[in-house]
């Protein structure tokens, strides 16, 4: 008896999970494409070159020019 009350939910579980499948991957797959989406937007390395240009270069030390030797 109880071998027949596990056929039955499992092919109970199959079918309902045949219906909803199609539905619960397209949630998840609209989730994960807003969760991308989100990160994308948020960490975006063309926003921050404009003000690496801004920025003025410290001159580290002065320039020698070196005579070569024969």
């Amino acid at each position: 008896m109880i071998l027949l009350y596990l056929i039955l939910l499992f092919i109970l579980f199959s079918y309902f999970f045949k219906r909803l499948a199609p539905y619960l991957i397209k949630y998840i797959i609209k989730k994960k494409f807003e969760k991308f989406n989100s990160q994308m937007n948020s960490n975006s390395p063309f926003e921050n070159t404009s003000n690496k240009k801004k920025e003025k270069k410290k001159q580290v030390g002065e320039y020698i020019d070196y005579e070569e030797i024969e």
